[in-house]
């Protein structure tokens, strides 16, 4: 199956995703590991270094399947002011 995941930033002030494209999307044949529902990421441009970047929570994964070789996966990360990012990573 080729799987085709996209990432996209919660916007709390309007209480939905941005339209912004990640230039962290990709495509693959194999689902390896993805983030779930509550894991913590964070997304730097890996071709346009103008690109948003993304940090914060995985809030939301919806996979949408068109046929029986196409899936498309959309994260959402949302932003939270009381995460304490030291506690996650030691830089």
């Amino acid at each position: 199956m080729k799987y085709y995941v996209s990432f996209q930033q919660f916007d709390k002030s309007i209480g939905r995703p941005i339209d912004n494209p990640s230039s962290s999307d990709f495509e693959t044949d194999e689902l390896g590991m993805l983030p779930a529902v509550g894991d913590y990421v964070h997304l730097e441009p890996l071709k346009d270094r103008d690109s948003p970047r993304y940090s914060g929570r995985v809030k939301s994964r919806l996979f949408t399947y068109y046929d029986d070789t196409r899936c498309g996966i959309n994260i959402v990360v949302e932003e939270n002011d009381d995460d304490k990012w030291g506690e996650v990573i030691k830089e």
